[in-house]
């Protein structure tokens, strides 16, 4: 894994830097476009159904591109990491959520569907940092010089690795878990008052 890492071009860490920072803007306009519309009152029936399908895009295909990463980069871990299967499920979850929730809101009949709930919410804050920290970790990688002869150099740095690798996956975990309690919300049978 770490010659892996170090025979990586110098244009890797432009292009992970590159990819945070475009992230990170793209977040926040997310965010900051709704707060404006939610201060002024400018919001439109169009913008509640299509300020979450974009929110699934910005959060489904870069977890996609992480999805695939990972299974090439989890063969180079050494064993004390988990495998790359569960963060693979976990995204596939979360993708397939947002897909079932785009399908719900584009054929409802009020061209809104299932209200964003607040937990919900919290759910794409989630998504949006374990993404831009997945990022920020690999451009950060890119542009460490691991130490030439210094074994227990490369051993600490292989071990922040590994850990921020199950760290990262126990959260994604978590979220996933989030993700599919959200879409139960919305989609199970209301309940009857006898």
């Amino acid at each position: 894994f770490a010659r892996a890492w170090d025979n990586w071009e110098s244009d890797v860490a432009f292009y992970f830097n590159g990819a945070v920072i475009i992230f990170v803007i793209a977040a926040l306009t997310d965010l900051f476009d709704g707060m404006a519309a939610r201060a002024f009152n400018a919001q439109t029936k169009f913008g509640r159904l299509i300020d979450p399908i974009a929110d699934k895009a910005l959060v489904g295909l870069p977890l996609l591109a992480i999805a695939v990463f990972n299974t090439h980069a989890y063969a180079m871990l050494p064993p004390i990491v988990p495998l790359w299967w569960p963060s693979v499920l976990a995204i596939l979850v979360i993708v397939g959520r947002d897909v079932i929730m785009t399908v719900i809101r584009l054929k409802a009949p009020d061209g809104e569907g299932a209200p964003v709930s607040q937990l919900a919410k919290v759910k794409t804050a989630l998504e949006l940092v374990l993404i831009a920290s997945f990022l920020a970790f690999c451009a950060f990688h890119a542009q460490i010089d691991l130490p030439g002869s210094d074994e227990a150099g490369q051993q600490g740095l292989l071990m922040l690795r590994a850990g921020f690798v199950i760290a990262w996956q126990v959260a994604l975990v978590i979220t996933a878990a989030l993700s599919a309690w959200t879409a139960w919300q919305y989609l199970r049978p209301a309940k009857t008052i006898p």
